[in-house]
């Protein structure tokens, strides 16, 4: 729980801790010791007791703009506003320009010590929190408030402090605040609001989802370091609730395979020990990551259609074991709207008389049991009667029909990403050619010769017509150059395939021709062999 030891407040205020616990149950704030945490709220609740308690004969003084410009330390300024909203003054002390007076106050406060640049944007977040539109006054100054990277957010008392804090920061331009909101996302214990501020402002920062969970993803080796195991574990629930919060509402570029980028953030999350957890905590953090997935189909239902977008499936049932996993399919509250639309997938392509043995492995890791899953798609193929009977029963059966279907179904799918793939390499060969005769060639030839100069122009503009489906080909069918061309490197020949064929007694080897990647379920195999060279 956030908040400030009773006996702190007591010292902050400069009364006998006696005297405080004895105000703390006026308040009706339950109270055992001087060890127990006051929250921020709390705080504001004792503070409007004690105003409304005060003698009549020596009333409170309201606070001023003059009161917060002589303020000696922020924490003297802290004070005073928090008495400005406890009496419900808060509006009227920063109305107009006055609210300018108060964030000029904070900022030249924070110069004079760096040792509280936390506490002051703390207090600018508070402040930008009852500013009802002026947000940007607050906000704008945003930048000026750190000298650095601060310390951990972890360090302020209070809950609400942590929040606000977080807020300011995620208004920040300096380099320092993008990884800096990822770690803090992932080292806060409870303070959810603080990590939705963070995390919410990285996703804007980025340039798509996917880029946003792999970034995460390479933070994620922080919850190792928490030692007791469910203390990780539900630290790990609170970090996927708050992502599937943030994405829920979200619109933008899912990016390149969002699918293998969830399933990593998984794979870096769930790892071993999972048997002395309760397990309604991993329950429901695996259900907040499948939240996202869901949230992919319903943004992008194209994507819908490529088992890699479900690589969170396969990995959850490896991450977890068969056995948890099978209690998990049997919890879930998520999944079943996930399995929907596996379901639809697969019946649109059973409509285009195509067998996928990768969205069967899918179909299988969403499912208790083999009976399960093929009761749930021959309900789901029942009124398809448009289905070839064939391919009907391929699927209905779970990949069993007609002895070496599935078999041949998945030869003739690699040999079909390689021939793409293979295309895609001569059309990225050929640009520079086609660009240097589009750029230098025909300017020369148009003079000369107009009729072959239009043919020209006319080979030049099929050829980026013909490279741009290619390309967009490839990246439907999660295929990319390797990168590997001009790379020297030692000779494997299951890896590489020899120029002129196979020659023993050859070690290094320079790429001539590259290869062709292919990615699923968030791992990289080469489709397509890189050609190499004998090094000279």
């Amino acid at each position: 729980m956030d908040g400030t030891p009773a006996k702190k407040l007591a010292r902050d205020q400069g009364i006998p801790i006696e005297r405080l616990m004895a105000q703390l149950k006026e308040a009706g704030i339950a109270v055992s010791g001087e060890d127990d945490l006051i929250s921020g709220n709390d705080q504001l609740k004792l503070l409007q007791h004690m105003r409304a308690n005060e003698s009549k004969d020596e009333p409170g003084k309201e606070v001023t703009l003059s009161d917060i410009g002589s303020s000696a330390d922020l924490r003297e300024l802290n004070q005073l506003l928090t008495q400005a909203m406890a009496e419900r003054k808060i509006q009227a002390l920063i109305k107009d320009s006055n609210l300018d007076s108060v964030v000029e106050k904070v900022v030249e406060l924070n110069q004079e010590t760096d040792e509280h640049e936390l506490l002051s944007a703390g207090i600018l977040g508070r402040l930008a929190a009852v500013a009802r539109g002026r947000e940007k006054v607050i906000f704008d100054r945003a930048d000026e408030i750190f000298s650095g990277e601060p310390e951990s957010i972890e360090t302020l008392e209070d809950g609400d402090a942590k929040s606000y804090a977080a807020t300011v920061i995620s208004h920040c331009s300096d380099p320092w605040t993008r990884a800096y909101s990822y770690r803090e996302a992932l080292v806060i214990d409870t303070a959810d609001n603080a990590r939705r501020e963070l995390l919410a402002a990285n996703l804007a920062r980025e340039t798509s989802l996917a880029d946003w969970l792999s970034a995460l993803s390479e933070q994620a080796g922080l919850l190792k370091d928490v030692s007791k195991t469910e203390t990780r574990y539900r630290r790990a629930r609170r970090l996927a609730t708050v992502l599937a919060d943030i994405v829920g509402p979200w619109r933008g570029d899912l990016g390149e395979d969002p699918g293998g980028k969830l399933s990593r953030l998984m794979k870096s999350v769930y790892v071993h020990g999972l048997d002395d957890v309760d397990f309604s905590i991993v329950v429901e953090g695996v259900d907040a990551l499948l939240a996202i997935l869901r949230r992919c189909i319903e943004l992008r239902f194209s994507m819908a259609m490529y088992p890699e977008l479900y690589a969170i499936l396969v990995e959850g049932r490896h991450a977890l074991g068969a056995g948890l996993w099978g209690r998990y399919l049997e919890r879930s509250e998520t999944l079943g709207e996930v399995r929907h639309a596996l379901l639809e997938a697969s019946l649109v392509l059973a409509r285009q008389d195509k067998f996928d043995n990768d969205m069967m492995a899918v179909l299988r890791a969403a499912f208790s049991s083999r009976a399960q899953m093929t009761s749930a798609i021959t309900r789901h193929f029942a009124d398809a009667k448009d289905l070839d009977p064939t391919v009907a029963e391929w699927w209905c059966k779970g990949g069993g029909g007609e002895g070496d279907k599935e078999q041949k179904a998945q030869r003739i799918r690699n040999s079909e990403d390689e021939k793409i793939g293979e295309l895609l390499l001569k059309v990225e060969e050929s640009q520079s050619v086609m660009e240097k005769l589009r750029s230098a060639v025909l300017p020369i030839l148009q003079p000369l010769n107009p009729v072959l100069a239009k043919t020209v122009a006319k080979a030049a503009s099929d050829y980026r017509e013909t490279a741009q489906v290619i390309r967009s080909l490839s990246r439907m069918r999660q295929l990319k150059p390797a990168g590997l061309k001009s790379e020297r490197m030692e000779y494997n020949r299951r890896l590489h395939d020899m120029d002129g064929g196979h020659r023993s007694g050859v070690r290094h080897v320079r790429v001539v021709r590259d290869g062709v990647e292919k990615t699923f379920a968030g791992k990289t195999r080469m489709l397509v062999k890189p050609i190499v060279a004998p090094e000279e």
